[in-house]
C-alpha cells in the first residue's frame, strides 16, 4: 500500500513538471489558452466557494441583527417595568393628594374643632376593634374624645399617652353609640357584634320599638346619625345605612352598613371641642 501512495505522488509530480515543461517551451497564445481551460475547470469550485463565504457573511450578519433584537427586546422590558413602577407611584402620589385634599376641606368646613392625625400601629388580631394614632397628651388628646373622618364616625380614643393614642372603633362591642334614624324619632344603642372569624363584625342598632319594625317606619338604607345624647359623641355624625331590619324579643334591631371603611382608613380627626 505505501509502494501505491509513492507511485500516486511521483506520477503526480511528474504530471506538474510536464505541464510547467508544456507552459514554459508554449507560446503565449498556447499558455493564453492552457490558462483558459485551468480557469474552465476550477471556475465552479471558485463559485461555489464565493456562494459558502456569501452564506457565511449573511449568517453571521443575521447572527449579529438577532443579538441586536434580544438585546433591545430586554432593554424595552427593562424601561417598560421602570414606566409600570413610575405611573404606580403616580397614581398613589394622585390618590394620597386627593385623600389630603379632601380631609383638609373638610376640616375648614366642620362645625368641629379637629385635630388631624395618622394610623400608626394596628394589630392584625384587633383589627376591627382598636387602632393607634400619632397624637397624645402633648397634642392636648384625652381619653373619651370622639375621632371621625370625612365620611363619618370611626371610635372614640381610651388610652392616651404622650404622643400617641389608641383608639376603641365602633366595630367593637366594648364601644357603645347612642344614635337615631333619619326621618324617624327611633333611637337606640349601635355597637359592634362579636365576629365569628377575622373578617368586619356586624354593626347593629338594638333597642328600637318593634312596631317602627313591623310596620316598616324604619326603612332599609335609612341614615343613622349620632343622637348626642351620653356626652361623648356629638350631634349628627353619619354613622351608617340601615341595610336589615329584625324583630327581637323585646326590641327591633337594625343590622347597619357602616360609612366608613375600617380595613382602609389611614387618617382620622380627633375632636378636641367644639367650633368658637
Amino acid at each position: 500500500m505505501i509502494k501505491d501512495k509513492l507511485n500516486y505522488i511521483i506520477g503526480g509530480g511528474f504530471f506538474l513538471v510536464l505541464i510547467g515543461v508544456f507552459v514554459f517551451f508554449s507560446s503565449p497564445v498556447r499558455t493564453q489558452r492552457v490558462q483558459a481551460g485551468f480557469l474552465g475547470m476550477i471556475s465552479p469550485f471558485l463559485k461555489q466557494g464565493s456562494g459558502l463565504q456569501k452564506k457565511y457573511t449573511g449568517l453571521r450578519e443575521g447572527l449579529r441583527t438577532l443579538e441586536q433584537l434580544d438585546g433591545e427586546v430586554k432593554r424595552l422590558r427593562v424601561a417598560n417595568k421602570e414606566l409600570s413602577a413610575t405611573n404606580q407611584m403616580l397614581r398613589g402620589l394622585e390618590a394620597e393628594n386627593n385623600r389630603l385634599r379632601n380631609s383638609l376641606g373638610y376640616q375648614e368646613k366642620a362645625v368641629f374643632q379637629l385635630m388631624p392625625a395618622r394610623i400608626i400601629a394596628r394589630d392584625a388580631s384587633t383589627w376591627y376593634q382598636k387602632i393607634v394614632i400619632d397624637r397624645g397628651k402633648a397634642e392636648l388628646i384625652e381619653p373619651d374624645m370622639p375621632v371621625l373622618t370625612p365620611e363619618g364616625l370611626v371610635g372614640k380614643t381610651t388610652v392616651v399617652g404622650e404622643h400617641s393614642s389608641q383608639v376603641v372603633l365602633i366595630s367593637d362591642e366594648n364601644c357603645r353609640v347612642s344614635a337615631s334614624i333619619e326621618g324617624t324619632r327611633e333611637q337606640g344603642i349601635v355597637k359592634g357584634e362579636r365576629a365569628a372569624g377575622a373578617g368586619m363584625p356586624a354593626i347593629g342598632l338594638g333597642f328600637l320599638s318593634k312596631q317602627a319594625v313591623k310596620t316598616k317606619t324604619v326603612r332599609i338604607g335609612a341614615n343613622v346619625f349620632t343622637s348626642g345624647v351620653g356626652g361623648v359623641f356629638p350631634y349628627g355624625v353619619m354613622i351608617g345605612k340601615v341595610r336589615e331590619l329584625k324583630e327581637r324579643e323585646l326590641d327591633g334591631y337594625a343590622t347597619l352598613t357602616p360609612a366608613v371603611d375600617f380595613s382602609a382608613i389611614e387618617d382620622v380627626f380627633v375632636v378636641v371641642g367644639e367650633t368658637k
